[in-house]
């Protein structure tokens, strides 16, 4: 114990010392902003009068063909064995009657959020200096595919941001902040060697992983609402809570589990329904697992330590949680 305490300490110095406020002072990230690409597209379709079937050809063929590396069916999750164009038709069909209305919400967004990401940046190195992401950002139109992610684009993880459910998930109150908090977390979470290794694919992987970034996403945004740190559905943080240690009973259970029907129960928002386990309830079992946890360490060291040295602790936790104590 001596040894792992003396190089958490260490690897905790060391990451408060990184960076210095000067080499801080231009990103080393790249952004990439495809909006533009989409409203040509978009006041061009208009101008034609396009249905949806032509909306979704053009859409093909003046934005997806122009950026092949970043629509592609695994940063979209397309299923790669049925054909691409009839896929994207269907989406473009129900993430344009998801966004109706929203138009002026979309191109508000699409012009303020790449302003604002150094505003973003600046807080989130308030707690983590060390940061040195040189990988790319991008905004588009995700075709509903996601807000904000992490996904490989030219075979490197690329942190990408969808407009289109920015402006579904949060709408009017939308703010990227806390959105843009989690997901650069995530990156943070595998450059510092927290995530990444040592999980095998187990559920305790994503527990853990989520559970520390929506904590991240709450800290460095206090004041923000409940749907711009854990998304929808609405109303989740409410029923998981009261059902907490039925669900941490559930979880400390499959923590070992490799199931992907295991990991859907708790972090996706599938078709499937399972009484008594909210959508994406494993949001909110991670994020008090790490609430647990953050108050013995400081956030920057818990980032830093590994999740095998960690998960006596995350059982510890949920045990806690199951027996009734928040």
């Amino acid at each position: 114990m001596t040894s792992l305490l003396t190089r958490r300490g260490f690897l905790f110095a060391a990451a408060a010392l990184a960076v210095s406020p000067a080499l801080a002072a231009e990103p080393a990230y790249r952004v990439i902003n495809l909006m533009p690409d989409y409203w040509a597209f978009f006041d061009q379709a208009m101008a034609q009068g396009l249905n949806d079937a032509g909306q979704a050809a053009l859409f093909e063929k003046m934005v997806i063909a122009r950026h092949p590396a970043v629509y592609t069916p695994r940063v979209l999750s397309i299923d790669e064995s049925k054909p691409f164009s009839e896929q994207v038709a269907t989406r473009y069909a129900r993430i344009r009657a998801m966004n109706s209305g929203q138009t002026e919400l979309m191109r508000r967004l699409s012009d303020s959020i790449g302003k604002d990401m150094r505003r973003y940046e600046t807080r989130f190195r308030e707690v983590f200096p060390d940061l040195a992401y040189d990988g790319d950002i991008y905004f588009l139109y995700s075709l509903g595919a996601f807000d904000g992610v992490v996904r490989p684009v030219n075979g490197k993880p690329a942190l990408l941001f969808g407009i289109d459910m920015i402006a579904f998930v949060y709408g009017t109150d939308a703010d990227p902040q806390p959105f843009f908090h989690h997901e650069l977390f995530h990156l943070y979470h595998r450059q510092s060697r927290g995530m990444g290794r040592g999980a095998g694919g187990k559920l305790v992987s994503p527990l853990w992983a989520e559970g520390l970034a929506v904590y991240v996403a709450r800290t460095l945004n206090p004041q923000a609402g409940e749907v711009s740190i854990f998304g929808l559905p609405r109303g989740m943080p409410e029923r998981a809570h009261g059902l907490a240690p039925q669900l941490a009973r559930d979880i400390l259970g499959r923590l070992d589990s490799t199931s992907r029907v295991d990991y859907e129960r708790f972090f996706v928002a599938g078709r499937t329904r399972i009484p008594d386990v909210p959508v994406r309830s494993g949001y909110f079992i991670g994020y008090l697992v790490a609430a647990k946890l953050a108050k013995k360490y400081p956030l920057l060291e818990l980032a830093h330590m590994r999740l095998p040295d960690l998960r006596p602790e995350i059982e510890a936790a949920l045990r806690e949680i199951a027996a009734g104590s928040r």
